[in-house]
């Protein structure tokens, strides 16, 4: 095995322009629609496409190259499922301290990284779990159709920053862009978004998943809300999202309890998951939260504790479903560590006044190091399969992580500065889905019986092994929204039937597709918030 370093200064630069470039668009596609599908394939083409253009390259060079790039993917999805919900709560975009959303951001893609990297030899070389997107990076680097898929992903690009162009950019003054965003039946009944990127989205998730997510949509929009009409049910909004938020955290909790008992009836004796490392990085790890967030050090204690079980539990779950529940792990922290701050009888301890904002910026950790987690260790088994070092792999993804704070942080601001109509409703600037349902924990959740319903139910059916992780989505998002998804489910169905040849090309399409409309929105928004500052 050459022993030659992979992390490479053509690997840094070309990761570190990805990087920017994925963290920027996805934490626009998942604020815009609540999506946010593994960048991982799509990366890896890229680097595999940029190494080759610039240099002779191997398969060490490129696993390194696309584990920096894909790094801010999840630490975007991390800060989106949290930190918008203060906002949606009605808390203003000056109190959130730059300084200090980037000190979160940064702290919570360290521990995940740091965690990840620890836990990389139980779960990869010793549990050998599946990690299947890791193996589908594992594909692509050994495939010779890269050139091939390039072009499909390139032209997929060029399509959705076309449309997209013509669907929201007026060209002449006082005249509606070439393309409508919305196309509407004449009563108005139904409308369906012109959106490449969930079209793209639909294509990825598959027939199945898109099926099931339009079900829960076609149950509210032609069941559920004309009857609710015709009963003059003023509140039907509030209670349909809260009974399809009860759905999504039923499920995330069934993943979970399926997870632990499965882990239970497998365990043999096998190294310990803690270590010399773990623990000293831990006790560091708990004076720097006491110190930055002026928390009790009990509850920074606790905080750390939750970290790294639900990093845990994150593995495990991407290892072997390719899922990621990262608003679950900020449901756990914010319900834990307020009610310990409740504690009166334990005042000495754990007792402080905790404010909206300083929940948020916890859970906004948790989210971050998990979501980074299980991103790196699908890089992990990549990297263990073409035997690349991990520690170069580690290096990698913790300079991904820097420059992904760094860019999220700022567009944080500038996405938030721009768009003020947001929440999963009608005409919804952007839907913040995972926040929303994170920020409902915070105040109380309204209609409570209809979300423990959904919460009975979606545990219920997970358990019994029924596909329905997108089915609480299609209840709680906008039905004109869904629909585009579930076409692009439909094609993955019809072109699999007709050449599975085509239908692996109109794959790499679709990833560009998504990237195309993902980075004109970054675009646009940044033109916008260039007029606010300057007008």
């Amino acid at each position: 095995m050459s022993k030659k370093i992979k992390i490479t200064p053509a690997s840094v630069i070309i990761g570190v322009i990805g990087a920017v470039l994925i963290s920027a668009s996805s934490f626009y596609t998942v604020l815009k629609f609540g999506a946010l599908p593994w960048p991982t394939v799509m990366v890896t083409l890229i680097s595999i496409m940029a190494l080759n253009f610039f240099k002779k390259t191997d398969s060490k060079e490129i696993t390194v190259t696309h584990t920096i790039m894909s790094a801010g993917s999840m630490v975007a999805g991390g800060v989106a499922f949290t930190m918008p919900g203060y906002l949606i709560l009605g808390g203003k975009l000056e109190n959130i301290n730059k300084t200090l959303l980037f000190v979160t951001i940064l702290l919570g893609s360290v521990l995940g990284c740091v965690l990840s990297f620890i836990f990389r030899k139980k779960m990869i070389e010793e549990e050998k779990l599946e990690f299947p997107i890791g193996e589908a990076a594992y594909n692509l680097v050994n495939s010779d159709n890269t050139k091939k898929d390039g072009l499909f992903v390139g032209l997929g690009v060029l399509f959705s920053t076309v449309v997209s162009i013509l669907r929201d950019i007026n060209f002449t003054k006082g005249k509606s862009p070439i393309i409508p965003t919305l196309i509407s039946t004449k009563n108005g009944f139904l409308s369906f978004y012109v959106s490449p990127l969930l079209v793209g989205i639909g294509y990825i998730l598959g027939f199945l998943n898109t099926f099931i997510w339009f079900l829960g949509g076609a149950l509210v929009h032609f069941i559920a809300q004309p009857l609710a009409i015709s009963k003059n049910i003023k509140d039907f909004d509030l209670m349909k999202n809260s009974f399809g938020m009860g759905i999504v955290v039923g499920i995330g909790f069934g993943v979970i309890v399926k997870l632990i008992f499965s882990k239970f009836k497998k365990e043999k004796k096998s190294t310990s998951i803690f270590s010399k490392k773990l623990f000293t990085y831990f006790l560091i790890t708990v004076l720097l939260i006491t110190f930055i967030y002026k928390l009790p050090i009990i509850l920074a204690f606790v905080l750390l504790v939750i970290c790294i079980l639900c990093t845990i539990i994150a593995g495990y779950s991407t290892g072997k479903t390719g899922v990621n529940p990262m608003e679950i792990y900020a449901i756990i922290t914010i319900l834990i560590i307020s009610f310990l701050g409740k504690l009166k009888f334990l005042n000495f301890a754990f007792s402080t006044n905790f404010s909206t904002l300083l929940l948020f910026f916890l859970a906004c950790i948790v989210a971050v190091a998990c979501g980074l987690a299980g991103d790196i260790l699908n890089d992990f088994k990549s990297g263990y399969k073409v035997k690349t070092n991990p520690k170069e792999q580690f290096l990698g993804e913790l300079i991904g992580a820097i420059v992904s704070s760094v860019v999220i942080t700022w567009l944080f601001f500038v996405f938030f500065n721009i768009y003020k109509n947001i929440g999963p409703k009608e005409n919804s600037e952007l839907i913040v889905l995972q926040a929303s349902i994170v920020a409902s924990i915070i105040n109380g959740i309204p209609f409570i019986q209809f979300f423990f319903t959904g919460l009975l139910i979606g545990f219920a059916l997970y358990m019994l092994n029924f596909p329905v992780l997108t089915f609480g989505i299609g209840i709680y998002v906008p039905f004109y929204l869904t629909l585009p998804v579930f076409l692009g489910g439909l094609l993955n169905l019809i072109f699999g039937k007709i050449s599975t040849k085509f239908s692996q090309k109109f794959m790499m399409f679709s990833n560009g597709l998504m990237s195309g409309e993902a980075i004109i929105g970054v675009i646009i928004s940044l033109i916008a918030y260039y007029f606010i500052l300057f007008r």
